[in-house]
């Protein structure tokens, strides 16, 4: 039998966070998702952990995960949940692992949720089917368009009419585009800040988008060939922006926006394809644009980015449930809950709905 180890460690010292990159490192130092400064969070109320999960004295899983206190009537319960961070990640599985040694990971991970008092757990799995064996519910939550661009002429041809004349009426227009890569200018990262937080203003977003400068900046400097950022002008004002995450073969979409002032000069459109031109010339393979609001194929975000991609397969995202402690997931429920009073069996159906739905 291997011998096993499940470490828990908060990512709070500068000691914590080296060893939290040692640990990615030696796993798989590509995808952007499991950065560090990526992850950071500063909402009232949690932080940011991880498991190291040790098989005979080698790191073979690491996994991000905020642990949140649970709070009625703004006090804490003395229980806890886990959620991943934002973004693609869950746990990072070393390839050579055996479905035993995935399962017993789980295991170790549950019974250390049960001796702390963890009710329950939502994880946001990255594309890479790590949510394999995992001991909760796996739920497909999300289509998200992923297209091929190494070959722009088939990337190009495959736009649809009005997408092609809407980047050449920004061009007609006389709209600018920068991508800012390696060593970003603050200057830069300011501009695309400015235009990110009005139309996070705009749309009433929740809290965990409202990031600081510092955030941004600090990402940037540390994460240097990870990130990039796109940038589109009208005269000297920046009208839309971008920060594209960047792993060996693939661009992601991850924040932006567009001055609502500029929506008819189509600045979002000439970003987006000039940025593909970009990855294809750095020699990327696939740009990740995301998913809808929703799950449906009617979503009409989906549709906006299905646009540049229509005949390109898209990728799924899904998330993972789990309730660790029934009679209390039940209780609190019930507490924080404005309806009547709900059993344990409609409490089990965590399939649908807000989850967990104490926090609805």
């Amino acid at each position: 039998m291997p011998n096993t180890l499940l470490e828990s460690i908060a990512l709070n010292s500068l000691e914590s966070i080296s060893l939290y990159k040692q640990s990615i490192a030696i796993i798989d130092d590509n995808n952007p998702y499991y950065c560090y400064e990526l992850l950071v969070n500063h909402l009232d109320h949690q932080e940011l952990y991880f498991f190291r999960y040790v098989i005979n004295e080698e790191v073979s899983v690491v996994m991000p995960f905020i642990l949140r206190d649970i709070l009625h009537d703004d006090v804490k319960t003395g229980y806890y949940d886990v959620t991943s961070p934002w973004g693609y990640n869950g746990p990072l599985f070393h390839p050579s692992l055996s479905k035993e040694l995935i399962e017993g990971f789980w295991v170790a991970v549950d019974a250390w949720y049960k001796e702390n008092k963890v009710v329950s757990e939502f994880v946001r799995f990255n594309f890479s089917e790590n949510y394999t064996f995992y001991t909760g519910e796996t739920i497909h939550t999300l289509r998200n368009v992923k297209g091929k661009i190494a070959d722009w002429d088939y990337f190009w041809s495959n736009l649809k009419s009005n997408t092609r004349n809407q980047f050449r009426k920004a061009k007609k227009e006389g709209l600018t585009f920068e991508l800012h890569f390696g060593t970003i200018d603050e200057a830069k990262v300011k501009a695309f800040y400015d235009v990110y937080i009005g139309t996070m203003n705009r749309r009433d977003a929740i809290d965990s988008f409202y990031h600081p400068l510092e955030y941004f900046t600090e990402f940037c400097e540390k994460n240097p060939r990870k990130c990039a950022i796109g940038l589109v002008y009208e005269n000297d004002l920046a009208i839309s922006c971008e920060l594209f995450l960047i792993s060996d073969d693939t661009m992601f979409s991850f924040l932006g926006g567009t001055s609502s002032d500029h929506f008819k000069l189509r600045p979002n459109e000439y970003l987006k394809i000039n940025a593909i031109d970009w990855a294809r010339t750095q020699g990327l393979t696939y740009y990740m644009i995301g998913g809808g609001l929703s799950n449906s194929e009617t979503d009409n975000l989906y549709l906006y980015k299905k646009k540049y991609f229509p005949f390109d397969d898209d990728i799924h995202f899904y998330t993972g449930r789990k309730i660790i402690d029934k009679q209390v997931y039940l209780k609190l429920t019930n507490e924080n809950s404005t309806d009547d009073t709900l059993s344990m069996e409609e409490i089990e159906k965590i399939e649908e709905g807000f989850f967990p739905r104490y926090r609805a």
